[in-house]
């Protein structure tokens, strides 16, 4: 049974929704909050697999709460539903770490069957958002950033957008193979000490992948290790870059493979 959170300050919604899911079977609604906050304090006793969850509540967002939660709960899915179809709110929803975004008044009980039977199939849009994506919404070029620190996700995220880059960003090798999903990334930065999966790791398993097999791979560490950068230049690294690092470089090395 997929363990299931529902998060909507309409309980109107709340309850078309839930006889959705229980019309498609194989769920089990263990919760419903009104708002962000509400749905954080039922995160103290429950651990569910998917969040269905509104944007635009009182209290505390569906963004910001989507923020939250994820940082102490790596592996949940969250779903972002909302009335609006709005560039803005999808984009910041996906980057707090969403894997999905839907329209309410939109036909998406196709996607509901696929998310209940593997939410981790696929970042899921609706398919008004998703057709939009597939005739090339954006031409800027995607950046995957990898690395348990936060202050060094931080610093390499607002270097790339003010760039001009689209930027991914996940907090580990685990968390970032879960976007090798068919979505479009033109370089993967990777720290190479991390938790759960190493850089070393990451890049082994994307080079199994034979849409990523060829992207530019950067290895962003503190190793100094000689052994280390033989192995990484026999796994197919582009570039090597040092820990501390000068942000103008790093910049130039980014550029410099992208191109």
């Amino acid at each position: 049974m997929r363990k299931i959170i529902l998060v909507d300050d309409k309980i109107v919604y709340r309850n078309a929704i839930k006889t959705l899911l229980l019309k498609i079977g194989n769920v089990n609604i263990i919760g419903e909050a009104s708002n962000g906050n509400e749905f954080l304090k039922i995160l103290e006793t429950q651990q569910p697999e998917v969040v269905f969850m509104d944007i635009e509540m009182p209290d505390l967002n569906g963004i910001d709460a989507t923020k939250l939660a994820i940082q102490n709960n790596k592996n949940i899915i969250i779903i972002g539903l909302s009335m609006y179809d709005n560039p803005k709110y999808i984009e910041d929803l996906i980057k707090a770490g969403a894997k999905g975004y839907l329209l309410k008044l939109s036909d998406n009980i196709q996607i509901f069957k696929e998310i209940i039977a593997n939410p981790n199939n696929r970042i899921f849009y609706s398919k008004e958002i998703e057709r939009r994506k597939n005739v090339g919404i954006t031409t800027k070029q995607t950046v995957l950033i990898a690395d348990d620190f936060e202050n060094t996700r931080y610093v390499i995220e607002f270097t790339l957008l003010q760039a001009d880059y689209e930027v991914i960003k996940a907090v580990d090798g685990q968390d970032a193979i879960r976007y090798f999903n068919g979505q479009k990334i033109d370089l993967l930065i990777t720290d190479l000490h991390m938790p759960r999966m190493n850089g070393f790791e990451l890049i082994e398993e994307v080079k199994k992948i034979e849409l990523y097999n060829r992207i530019p791979i950067l290895l962003l560490t503190t190793e100094v290790s000689k052994e280390k950068k033989i192995y990484a230049k026999k796994l197919g690294i582009t570039g090597w870059i040092q820990k501390p690092f000068v942000i103008d470089k790093f910049l130039s090395t980014v550029k410099k493979v992208l191109q």
